[in-house]
């Protein structure tokens, strides 16, 4: 690997290329926005709190922090490899730097990209499908409406990531806001109304099989993937302006923000339900399945006036995610396209805009299959498509997680010896090898009920697929892996 020592940060201030993307367009905040929007919070709380009440009943929040401080290894890893590496291929890019060492860059990279290009238009396209059927249930409107309703908010989301990237991340910085802003306070009104029950997350009661006890199979893994999109500024480092210090600084503070929320939003609903029903069996209620929307139904019972705004802040929440996925899968494949591993057209960014247009319509494209053909092939309703596309297609992009933890120590041991330390490039990617990899184990457990006993053929089939799919790429001619970033020994 030839290692040059130049800076991109200086070159991000020259005026870029036709075909390029547009350098240093934007900063820290937008960064920011676009990450927490991609973590969807809202729709994590929702969705993700419920079930691990379910097995841990008052005891769920420490779940949510146990998560936050495993995930908070990982993020120092991407910050590292962040410092060194300014590429919109990100992981990608990671991965090719660190095996390109010992002769697998290729291979490696590769086959990273198509995992994340087969599994990535299902989690995002769980994503419409819950927003579609989230505003249809709203509404109280049946039949295919949600399926009219889920497309309409892919083509918006698609409008607004084609503007350009200052647009897409103010909206995305700004829906952000939005979602942060409401959890708060909305936490802090069931906080003050639950009285003398705040206290519940220090003592045992609900939960199958409640307590610690709960964090056992899927809990953990369920918390650890509820978090997922942490990483994505890292593809917008080719657009930000001092991405060696804007990519760390957001990694590490969008883990903080999401688990803190996710933390204190269970807490409040616990709290809530714990001064309604009682400690016991106000937890049973929150984590029931059959209660598939706690904390409208904790809205009606203390803040009659909020729900109509939670109901609204829900699709704001998968409008926000649709943005900010589709703002990082569409650079992740404008890198990749640019290195060989697509057709090259989809490798260029429009002279006016900056987006890579190509790239974001073939994102788009993949999302809409996945909406449509589920209801078009199978009986399946939203909820049940949406749970089964979030399943399957978070595991490999775990699993991408997992190989750019593997690729810190072996990038600073190759290349820069050295200046290797034990914490930060042993230890630290140890421990978030060690976080991620349970969540994967979890997930692909073949003792869980239907439909998780079935994840893990889905995974195996996308890592099969994925590395047919590299060992092809690799034995053409036609590389250009300079695409994926300059690497540097050392940070400035």
């Amino acid at each position: 690997m030839v290692t040059e020592r130049t800076d991109p940060e200086r070159d991000a201030s020259r005026n870029p290329e036709a075909g390029q993307l547009r350098t240093g367009a934007v900063g820290l905040p937008a960064a920011l926005g676009v990450t927490l929007s991609n973590m969807a919070p809202v729709n994590g709380v929702f969705l993700t709190a419920p079930a691990v009440v379910a097995a841990m009943g008052t005891r769920a929040p420490w779940a949510f922090l146990l998560a936050m401080l495993g995930l908070l290894t990982a993020a120092c890893t991407v910050a590292a490899f962040a410092r060194r590496i300014v590429s919109p291929g990100s992981f990608v890019a990671y991965a090719y730097h660190a095996f390109d060492t010992i002769g697998l860059g290729v291979v490696v990279s590769s086959a990273v990209f198509y995992a994340s290009l087969i599994s990535g238009p299902l989690t995002i396209g769980a994503v419409a499908v819950f927003a579609g059927n989230w505003i249809a249930a709203s509404l109280g409107l049946g039949g295919s409406w949600w399926l009219v309703i889920a497309l309409g908010v892919l083509v918006v989301a698609t409008s607004v990531v084609l503007r350009g990237i200052v647009t897409s991340s103010l909206v995305s910085l700004a829906l952000a806001a939005v979602q942060v802003a409401l959890l708060l306070t909305f936490a802090a009104l069931l906080l003050t109304a639950s009285g003398g029950s705040t206290d519940v997350p220090l003592r045992d009661a609900g939960g199958d099989p409640g307590g610690f006890a709960g964090l056992a199979g899927l809990t953990f893994p369920l918390a650890v993937a509820g978090m997922i999109g942490w990483d994505n500024s890292a593809t917008m480092s080719a657009e930000l302006r001092r991405p060696r210090r804007v990519v760390p600084i957001t990694v590490v503070a969008s883990v903080l923000i999401v688990g803190g929320l996710y933390s204190l939003c269970s807490w409040a609903g616990l709290a809530g339900y714990a001064r309604w029903m009682g400690a016991e069996s106000g937890a049973d209620r929150f984590g029931d399945p059959s209660n598939s929307a706690p904390f409208l139904e904790l809205a009606q019972r203390y803040a009659p006036h909020a729900y109509a705004v939670l109901a609204v802040v829900g699709a704001v929440s998968s409008l926000a995610c649709l943005i900010a996925a589709m703002i990082g899968m569409s650079r992740v494949t404008y890198a990749a396209a640019r290195a060989g591993m697509l057709p090259r057209a989809l490798g260029r960014a429009s002279q006016r805009s900056g987006v890579p247009a190509g790239a974001t319509l073939l994102w788009s494209g993949l999302i809409l299959a996945t909406v449509v053909l589920p209801p078009v092939l199978t009986d399946a309703d939203p909820t049940t498509i949406s749970a089964w596309q979030a399943g399957t297609g978070t595991v490999p992009l775990l699993l991408t997680v997992l190989v750019t933890l593997v690729s810190l120590p072996l990038y600073v041991w190759r290349t820069a010896g050295e200046s290797l330390r034990v914490l930060p490039h042993l230890v630290i990617p140890l421990l978030g090898t060690a976080v991620i990899g349970w969540g994967v184990y979890g997930n692909v457990r073949p003792d869980q009920p239907y439909p998780g006993n079935l994840y893990w053929i889905c995974t195996a089939a996308t890592v099969l697929l994925s590395l047919l799919g590299a060992l092809l790429f690799a034995r053409r001619p036609e590389h250009d892996l300079s695409a994926l970033g300059i690497s540097r020994e050392e940070p400035s």
